[in-house]
């Protein structure tokens, strides 16, 4: 449901707009821009509902502001010496964030199935997803792109993404009923609503900034949800973990500067 009113809000601002088609080059980015996001989001919400809010979300941002880090690397871009620090605090932090919190008595990350191994796939996929996403959109600008354009593009593919991953869930009832009440229906529009702007305001952020650095800013947003975890879930973090955090969040921005 998000998905389409992003998909519905796109499509009507790209007529209200008058936005030139772009090439066919940039719109395939886009798309696939859109099915790499989907797939993120997909993981991020499974890890958010099976771990806590508060370490997910930091760990899946500092990785996906990481990996775009190392394939640079691996392209033979030269590593300065601010992105080996934060890659340094970085494997601290995922340190931290690891280790058992013997005074709550619970594992770092509760999950309903009891695995934790499942949760942490969750984390890299999603940040792969996140990561994609960023680099794809990018080149979606670089081959002719403007704005409304590629934003319609992620958010067609996110919609049929979706579409295709309950189609195929359906035979082993994996995809469970509809039944949504109003206040449901009004989160869902106000999320879709949210995505979108997320995704407009990166790709405004891009144009006007290098990527490393947009990149290193929107990944922040573990700062917000941590606090709204705080505030209406009464989540609660070990001053150890809670170090483990910042070192996360240090990590993303010092990656981001150094690249």
């Amino acid at each position: 449901m998000a998905q389409s009113v992003g998909l519905l809000v796109a499509g009507l601002l790209v007529l209200l707009s008058g936005e030139v088609t772009p090439p066919t080059e940039a719109l395939v980015y886009g798309a696939l821009a859109g099915v790499a996001g989907t797939l993120g989001l997909g993981c991020f919400y499974l890890a958010l509902s099976r771990g806590t809010m508060g370490l997910v979300a930091p760990l899946t941002a500092l990785l996906a502001a990481a990996w775009p880090a190392g394939y640079a690397i691996l392209g033979g871009d030269a590593v300065s010496q601010l992105a080996l620090l934060g890659m340094a605090a970085a494997l601290v932090a995922v340190v931290l964030i690891s280790l058992p919190d013997r005074r709550l008595g619970t594992p770092v990350m509760p999950t309903y199935h009891g695995s934790r191994g499942r949760e942490w796939l969750l984390i890299l996929a999603a940040s792969l997803g996140f990561g994609a996403f960023f680099l794809l959109l990018d080149a979606a600008r670089a081959a002719g792109a403007e704005v409304w354009w590629p934003l319609l593009m992620v958010k067609l593919a996110g919609v049929l993404a979706i579409a295709t991953a309950a189609l195929l869930l359906a035979p082993l009832d994996r995809v469970p009923g509809i039944r949504l009440g109003a206040a449901a229906l009004l989160v869902g529009i106000i999320a879709g609503l949210g995505d979108l702007g997320g995704n407009l305001f990166f790709v405004l952020a891009n144009s006007e900034g290098t990527l490393a650095l947009v990149i290193v800013l929107a990944s922040l947003y573990p700062v917000g949800t941590a606090v709204l975890a705080r505030i209406f879930l009464h989540e609660r973090l070990s001053p150890l973990r809670l170090l483990g955090v910042a070192l996360a969040i240090l990590g993303v921005i010092l990656i981001g500067l150094g690249g």
